[in-house]
């Protein structure tokens, strides 16, 4: 439990009632804490309620919540709603993120806390299916929808216990990031709180790479699936700036992964801009980690002329 709780009084919130995952996740303290409350039937919709605090460090550009935060959270939502799906909320089950998607339908202030719900539509063997909203407010913000991988949590414990040695985490400072590379100067208060960018731009793609740290890892000790997909937005909204020109906003986010990354090599990525036009650019890319494919991602963003 975090030192401090925040005061969420004024929006209806006692988050005395509420925890955090448990063993700690990194990514999620830092950005975070997140929270999460049963109430209900974890099987059944809106059994679980999660909340984001936001503050000034999940600032994108504009002044708002940086979308990174938002699919952070998404992600939270899918994992709690369809990991306690599975065991009926008895903490007997890891859910592990397979393919999550949301849609961007408003922006989100700095301030008042995210609101995350949602219902699980299917539990088999292996898979959970779950969509849900996150709202601030009472406004709906986004719409998520995704399938985890569920294990057993003493299987997932004694693999763990079991596992080799970990790659030690290298520090930034010694991952090297190479020739052509510039800082990313202009990059949001929550991309400057997760780390340093790095950028290289061609005519119509996109090169972006980071150095990992052991605070973008989940409670596993791998690469939170929450800050690929925030490094993810923050290259497709540099690379639609860059290539058309004009200021971008993510109307909808997909992403589908394929394989855990360690805090010991840069992560990289090509955003690649297929087509564009005056009000709408698509864009898609792969996150890789020393030639290994992560994460799969494609987006839309609405364009709007640069004031």
């Amino acid at each position: 439990m975090p030192d401090t709780v925040p005061d969420l009084g004024s929006w209806g919130i006692d988050l005395a009632r509420y925890a955090i995952f448990d063993p700690p996740d990194p990514f999620e303290d830092h950005i975070g804490p997140f929270w999460f409350r049963h109430v209900g039937d974890t099987r059944a919709a809106g059994g679980v309620h999660c909340v984001l605090p936001t503050h000034a460090a999940h600032g994108n550009y504009a002044g708002g919540v940086h979308g990174g935060a938002i699919l952070t959270l998404a992600d939270y939502a899918l994992c709690l709603v369809a990991g306690r799906a599975v065991d009926g909320g008895q903490r007997t089950s890891f859910a592990m993120t397979v393919s999550i998607a949301c849609q961007f339908i408003d922006a989100a202030r700095i301030g008042p806390p995210l609101e995350g719900s949602g219902e699980p539509t299917q539990v088999t063997g292996r898979l959970a299916f779950a969509r849900g909203t996150l709202a601030q407010e009472g406004r709906t913000v986004a719409l998520w929808s995704g399938v985890c991988r569920h294990v057993a949590r003493d299987k997932a414990m004694a693999r763990k216990a079991g596992d080799a040695p970990s790659p030690a985490a290298t520090p930034p400072a010694l991952q090297v990031v190479p020739p052509g590379f510039g800082p990313f100067a202009s990059a949001s208060a929550y991309s400057r709180h997760i780390g340093a960018v790095h950028v290289r731009a061609a005519e119509r793609d996109v090169d972006l790479i980071q150095p990992t740290a052991p605070h973008m890892c989940n409670s596993g000790g791998v690469l939170h699936g929450g800050y690929m997909m925030s490094f993810s937005d923050t290259a497709v909204t540099r690379a639609a700036r860059l290539v058309t020109g004009m200021a971008p906003t993510t109307v909808a986010f997909a992403a589908e992964f394929l394989a855990a990354g360690r805090s010991n090599a840069p992560l990289e990525t090509r955003v690649e801009v297929p087509r564009f036009g005056k009000s709408l650019a698509f864009l898609r890319g792969t996150v890789e980690q020393a030639g290994t494919k992560l994460l799969s991602y494609s987006a839309t963003m609405a364009l709007r002329p640069v004031k």
